[in-house]
């Protein structure tokens, strides 16, 4: 792998330097055609593609929110409890307006058709309403998920792009809809720093040609391309453009025009990003021998980067293969991959060992309490204090939900049992804190002792499995060991 990175990175540096050591000693002819050519097949490409990748990042995370609020149990509960206490829905989009960073969340009820917010109700609904078509508007589209930009009333009317994602319960019925607002200001000063960053025009238009998001506010839901001088004529081509790129060019007042275009399919959008060519080659005409300088630091820059890139891509590939997302504990395809060889150690040599199952006491009733959220951040916390017990030799992975498996090698009965106690005991005695709550939980074990030739260890699992669940029948907190 590190060979063919080092190879493909040589490649890279070698065709960067060998295209500016040429632009450099052709002619301004040639120097002219180069720039037009390059910058329809790589320079705007490379750019639009940092762009997009920068673009969805600022506008898919609050997407993905939203889709977690949409699917949320608390909300969920919450909602089917007759939505009576103000507070808990309040906390809730407090806590994740806070969390992410949002200028607002939001739920509307379309039983009470009240409008929640992290301060209260902000209002109810009505059709009559125009500030309330979009809701409307949104259920008639039968979409699940649409980002809608408008005034945000709960701040004094301040332009939001609204991500707004459908609620419903499991057989299909309409509880409302959700989601977070993002103050275009601040998505018009993100677009502003990539043009700086970029040196190229960016803005973003809807499906009719309508100009969405824009670092100048005054051309937003204003100006269409399709009635625009000079792009117009192409408009149609932009307009037809999937996730690949699509470059055309076009002339305006100001000269000729390359444009790259391409679909966001998770906005329903397109992102254009314009070069203007006229400042290209007047440059160009200017510093043929300064571009080869730059030319060549440029070409060690973006090798650099493309080698750190793959690196910290393989780096992260291989560890979401091993590890839980969540708690960065085995998976458990690399325990039981780890377990593998240690019981092949186990067969070998004779060691005594163990196999615990553990699982948190009422876990469910944080996640339908509290929230999601504030289930992980509890889940995460547990599975601290239980690594504090184990020795660094120790195998410890997420088996699934709130169930975790260790494995203890080389040790009795004796302290292996003494290890649980102490997973029982600091769990019980730690204190965790959920905002400004603090509450105590405790967690059931279930152990399956090894001796020397396991046959098939996941028998010993299910043998682990099992006393863990005849342990959680006659309590909580409880050590049960395995017939």
């Amino acid at each position: 792998m590190k060979n063919k990175q080092s190879k493909l990175t040589l490649g890279v540096f070698t065709i960067l330097v060998c295209g500016f050591v040429l632009t450099s000693y052709l002619s301004y002819s040639t120097t002219k055609n180069f720039i037009l050519g390059s910058a329809e097949t790589e320079t705007l490409p490379l750019i639009s593609d940092n762009i997009y990748s920068e673009i969805k990042k600022d506008l898919v995370d609050p997407i993905n929110v939203s889709s977690l609020m949409a699917n949320d149990a608390f909300l969920i509960s919450w909602i089917a409890s007759g939505e009576d206490e103000l507070s808990a829905i309040q906390e809730y989009l407090g806590l994740i307006k806070k969390k992410y960073g949002y200028t607002s969340t939001f739920f509307v009820s379309e039983k009470t058709h009240n409008y929640y917010y992290s301060g209260g109700i902000l209002k109810t609904i009505s059709e009559s309403d125009s500030h309330d078509v979009w809701y409307y508007d949104f259920i008639r589209m039968n979409k699940t998920v649409d980002l809608d930009i408008d005034n945000d009333e709960a701040k004094n009317g301040l332009m939001t792009v609204f991500i707004n994602h459908r609620l419903e319960k499991e057989d299909g019925e309409l509880l409302g809809v959700a989601g977070v607002g993002l103050q275009l200001t601040e998505i018009a000063e993100h677009i502003r720093h990539y043009e700086d960053l970029y040196h190229h025009k960016i803005y973003i238009v809807d499906q009719a040609g309508l100009i969405q998001i824009d670092s100048d506010r005054n051309r937003i839901e204003t100006e269409n391309i399709t009635e625009l001088i000079g792009i117009k004529e192409v408009s149609a081509e932009i307009l037809s453009a999937g996730e690949e790129a699509k470059i055309v060019e076009y002339k305006d007042r100001n000269g000729l025009k390359t444009a790259s275009a391409r679909y966001i399919p998770e906005f329903g959008w397109y992102l254009i990003v314009e070069k203007d060519q006229e400042s290209s080659l007047s440059g160009a005409r200017r510093s043929m021998v300064r571009n080869f300088i730059v030319g060549g630091i440029i070409a060690v820059v973006i090798s650099l980067l493309i080698n750190g890139v793959m690196k910290r891509y393989n780096q992260r590939l291989e560890q979401q293969a091993t590890s839980d997302d969540l708690t960065q504990l085995l998976n458990r395809r690399a325990f039981m991959d780890n377990l593998a060889r240690e019981v092949s150690a186990l067969n070998r040599y004779g060691y005594s060992s163990a196999i615990m199952m553990i699982d948190i006491d009422d876990f469910k009733s944080i996640n339908d309490q509290f929230g999601h959220i504030a289930g992980d951040t509890l889940l995460v916390e547990i599975v601290n204090v239980i690594k504090e017990t184990l020795r660094t030799s120790d195998l410890m992975g997420r088996w699934g939900g709130d169930e975790f498996i260790v494995y203890l090698s080389q040790l009795d009965r004796e302290k292996t049992l003494l290890i649980a106690k102490r997973i029982c005991e600091k769990v019980e005695q730690h204190e965790f804190s959920l905002g400004n709550l603090a509450l105590n939980r405790t967690v059931s074990i279930g152990i399956a002792f090894l001796d020397s030739m396991v046959e098939n260890v996941d028998d010993e699992i299910c043998k682990a499995d099992d006393a863990l669940v005849n342990g959680k029948k006659l309590g909580k907190n409880r050590i049960e060991i395995a017939e």
